[in-house]
């Protein structure tokens, strides 16, 4: 279930979403999960006005929050860029930057010499998306399973055609998501292995 890879268009995207509130990057790193697991996110659209494949992610909380992305390439999801949005209209620095950050990544694509103000650094995820986004390493663990859990769920119940009244009648509300998943005849296996690091006293 690890889906496809995650990079980040600079070191600030990550750093950006880490500056979101606690449940905005709950949200995020659904979201992208989501993403990495080849489904769209609850609430997007696309952005041909950054470039070619760029879309925007919403996340609503108690306040608002976007994350700029593309998923057209097969090696990998490129987040370019991820801000607080306070005004109705995306303010046309947020759209620059993110420009900037899509010029730079088509260039280091095509293995095309960067001029210096074009050069972009991409930064590979750790593999755990919410680990990117800040969390402890243990709350982060506990939320990718989560997520894998729900949109494995939410792929049975498409793949299946099921009605809202039919999952309602298969999963009862208060099944937990392992319950849940063997109702929709999802074997469900984890693979537990020690950490690489070595825990330090």
């Amino acid at each position: 279930m690890c889906g496809r890879n995650l990079f980040y268009g600079s070191v600030a995207p990550a750093g950006d979403v880490r500056g979101f509130p606690d449940d905005a990057r709950r949200n995020a790193g659904f979201q992208l999960r989501r993403v990495q697991q080849g489904l769209e996110p609850n609430d997007w659209k696309p952005m041909p006005t950054i470039g070619s494949g760029v879309r925007e992610m919403r996340i609503h909380t108690d306040l608002e929050h976007r994350v700029f992305y593309v998923a057209t390439f097969s090696e990998a999801v490129y987040v370019l860029h991820a801000f607080e949005k306070r005004t109705r209209k995306t303010p046309p620095r947020e759209l620059q930057l993110a420009r900037e950050r899509l010029g730079g990544l088509l260039m280091r694509r095509r293995g095309t010499a960067m001029p210096t103000k074009n050069r972009i650094k991409v930064t590979k995820s750790s593999g755990n998306v919410f680990r990117d986004l800040g969390f402890p390493p243990e709350e982060a663990e506990h939320l990718l399973i989560r997520a894998d859990l729900l949109i494995q769920v939410e792929k049975a119940i498409a793949s299946k055609r099921l009605k809202q009244a039919q999952v309602a009648k298969i999963l009862h509300v208060t099944d937990t998501l392992i319950d849940m998943l063997a109702r929709l005849g999802i074997h469900v296996q984890f693979v537990v292995k020690p950490s690489r690091r070595r825990n330090v006293a």
